[in-house]
């Protein structure tokens, strides 16, 4: 037995929930102003510097999470239409696919960079300039500047990092990790020009090498996580290293029920909710028992949404 209600429109988001996702798009924005100030920074200061290089790529692609969060954000609001018919929830899981691909790319190819500076000996060449008629080494500049440019992304990062916990969104989280490896990035990069300054030619190839190295496996993480969520698999914690307990709770909520045998819940993200479907062991079904488990369904948390009833009649030896 199966519901046959059809689905209702994409539950709305609770008011806390619907401030956190506004002010992440605020911290967006701001992360954007940012970015562009610090690269145009980072780029009359960089020099022949493969270190000062690498943290400008990088800081050119800390743009991709902001820009796709926001057009996610905004295409999600447009909301049911004849075309989307369940929805646009799924926008921040194509968010996090887009920013997953970007860093894992570029990330490849800063890796390949700073391989061939090391095996083809390329030594960094970092002048001097004139400032009011004193000389200094360009080096001072670059770290000078790499400092500056370390703390925002802290600051911006830690706040996402709290609003994605409050929305369980993995994007944003992609966004905040995108953050720190800004501000490790501008750590390594002063070392690596410290050691231009102290003669040891491969220190600067050697510290661009280790931020790209960061880079790519950050990338490769997210890009795995990106894929197991539109393939509709298991969902996980923010930082993919455990399953989400949700799914167990809402199983547990459910087979407490006096009139329950038991239950099996199958859940996917999207986006923001998780959906899918309760199989209950149950032979028979009644109306009114079919909306109580709606009813639980709705109640345990706000993340749940399209959640659909059926019964169980495969083998106990076929269940999972």
């Amino acid at each position: 037995m199966t519901s046959s209600a059809p689905r209702p429109p994409p539950r709305a988001l609770p008011e806390a929930q619907q401030q956190a996702l506004r002010r992440a798009e605020r911290l967006c924005w701001w992360t954007l102003l940012w970015i562009a100030l610090a690269s145009t920074l980072m780029y009359f200061s960089m020099g022949g510097s493969q270190t000062m290089k690498t943290a400008l790529v990088e800081d050119l692609l800390s743009l991709v999470p902001p820009i796709a969060f926001l057009v996610a954000s905004r295409f999600r609001r447009k909301g049911v239409d004849e075309e989307y018919i369940a929805g646009r929830e799924r926008a921040f899981n194509v968010n996090f696919l887009i920013s997953a691909v970007a860093l894992t790319g570029v990330g490849l190819a800063l890796v390949y960079d700073g391989l061939h500076t090391l095996l083809t000996a390329t030594r960094p060449v970092v002048g001097t300039i004139t400032v009011a008629g004193h000389v200094f080494w360009q080096g001072w500049l670059m770290m000078a500047a790499l400092a500056v440019t370390a703390v925002p992304p802290m600051i911006l990062g830690n706040k996402k990092l709290g609003l994605a916990r409050q929305l369980s969104l993995k994007p944003l989280h992609t966004d905040a990790d995108t953050g720190k490896a800004d501000w490790m990035t501008a750590a390594a990069g002063i070392v690596g020009v410290a050691g231009i300054g102290m003669g040891w030619w491969w220190a600067d190839a050697t510290a661009a090498l280790v931020i790209s190295c960061n880079i790519l496996h950050d990338g490769a993480t997210n890009l795995r996580g990106a894929v197991r969520d539109l393939h509709d698999a298991r969902p996980q914690k923010l930082e993919r290293d455990e399953p989400d307990p949700l799914p167990e709770r809402l199983c547990a909520e459910i087979s407490a029920l006096p009139w329950m045998d038991g239950c099996t819940v199958r859940l996917h993200e999207e986006g923001l909710h998780l959906s899918g479907i309760v199989l209950l062991r149950n032979r028979t079904l009644t109306a009114a028992q079919l909306e109580e488990v709606r009813a639980i369904a709705q109640a345990v948390d706000w993340r749940l949404d399209q959640i659909d009833v059926s019964i169980d009649d495969r083998a106990p030896s076929e269940r999972r």
